[in-house]
């Protein structure tokens, strides 16, 4: 239980994680323009490819939910008892 309530939490807040990320990085990247230009230009395509990956986590983590759901025999996060009729 605890790990569908952590893939739901994360499913949740995948924007503001990757938002946190892109921003930790943006960071990074203006720090190592003085100091190591080449990691700047690599943390821009590093943060490019965290953008292009966030809508992928998110349909991997909806694919972990709905497995985990079925194999408990749980009702999903949208579904009550009032649906299943008990």
């Amino acid at each position: 239980m605890a790990l569908l309530r952590c893939i739901r939490w994360l499913r949740a807040n995948i924007p503001f994680l990757v938002l946190a990320l892109c921003i930790a990085e943006g960071m990074l990247a203006f720090l190592s323009m003085f100091t190591f230009p080449p990691l700047a230009l690599a943390m821009v395509f590093v943060g490019l490819l965290t953008l292009a990956m966030a809508p992928l986590l998110r349909w991997v983590l909806g694919g972990l939910e709905s497995t985990l759901v079925r194999l408990l025999k749980l009702p999903s996060e949208g579904e009550s008892s009032v649906d299943q009729g008990t």
